[in-house]
């Protein structure tokens, strides 16, 4: 579900969401488990009309695809759309989802907290959306404008940040709606990523909400294959010194130093250790580090399995015990 699709293309012929997302399925080497549908939400009508006309050419190849079972483009309200499909959903008792709404809206006010929470009340959702930080700190202290920073953040909370210096009222913006995605959204696990121009000035975050920790490896996955492009550049850490591309500063030396630091005086199995990658640092590929750790022995394994020297099986992560050392500071 694209919420905000724009008219297809751009001024100077590049491909918008639609067609990216479109393209991705009926061209991917795999052949999806379950064909998926798409549904692509444009409010105003000479985009949307633009955008039926490129959806036009690829009529035949969605007939014939194995990935890709219906295209639907409306036109209309994002919020107004989805909740009326919800609606008609729980009317018939038809199960919604797995399902991923891109909610890429143009500013910050137009995707509320209540759809969010909708959205992700069903099991199998979820939500990757996208907050215009430029704007939000440019119009923060705007009176007319705070009717959508409430809708956002569904509650008054944001109001602490309008007097704080720039750099902590963007730290604390984005942790009040990380929280509120959670309480309020009932996302159990939310990645950020805040997007830098080439000048690192910074400009927007993009937000992953999910109940799967799967679905965190996957979109980390995805988000470092962007970084690699050098077309922005962006952390999940909100520091400007760390600006660097995800590729060269959070490589797997760094994580070794950050597990053995953070993870001091504790005994964890490998599974546990898997979570804290993808939900507590930047990285999503963690065996290198372990791998490193063991071989250098600043790791014990407390309880051998069968099992290789400084290998991590999938299937044997859960029992494969790793203490770390206390920390000479503790």
């Amino acid at each position: 579900m694209d919420g905000f699709a724009g008219p297809g293309e751009y001024n100077r012929g590049e491909p918008g969401s639609p067609l990216i997302a479109l393209n991705a399925a009926l061209n991917h080497t795999v052949s999806f488990p379950n064909p998926i549908r798409m549904l692509f939400i444009e409010r105003r009508e000479d985009r949307y009309e633009h955008l039926k006309q490129m959806l036009a050419p690829f009529k035949g190849q969605i007939a014939t695809s194995k990935n890709v079972r219906a295209v639907e483009p409306k036109c209309g309200d994002c919020d107004a759309i989805l909740n009326t499909l919800l609606s008609d959903c729980e009317a018939k008792h038809i199960k919604f989802g797995p399902a991923l709404a891109f909610l890429d809206q143009f500013g910050y006010g137009e995707v509320s907290m209540a759809l969010i929470a909708r959205i992700l009340a069903f099991p199998v959702c979820e939500v990757f959306t996208y907050l215009d930080y430029k704007d939000m700190n440019r119009w923060i202290t705007d009176d007319t404008k705070a009717d959508a920073f409430t809708r956002a953040f569904g509650g008054e909370e944001w109001r602490d940040c309008v007097g704080l210096p720039e750099k902590q009222r963007r730290e604390k913006l984005l942790a009040l709606y990380k929280t509120a995605l959670k309480y309020r959204g009932g996302a159990k696990f939310v990645v950020s990523f805040l997007m830098y121009d080439r000048n690192n000035i910074p400009l927007y975050w993009l937000l992953f909400c999910t109940k799967s920790l799967r679905g965190i490896e996957e979109m980390k996955k995805a988000m470092w294959k962007v970084d690699e492009t050098g077309e922005f550049r962006f952390s999940d850490r909100d520091d400007p010194s760390q600006l660097m591309l995800l590729e060269k500063r959070f490589d797997q030396t760094w994580l070794a130093e950050e597990l053995t630091a953070r993870l001091a005086g504790q005994t964890m199995d490998g599974s546990q250790i898997k979570e804290f990658v993808l939900t507590e640092t930047p990285c999503y590929l963690f065996k290198a580090a372990l791998k490193s750790l063991e071989s250098s022995k600043r790791v014990t394994i407390a309880e051998s399995v069968d099992r290789k020297p400084n290998t991590f099986p999938d299937k044997k992560l859960a029992v494969i015990k790793i203490q770390f050392p206390k920390s000479l500071f503790n």
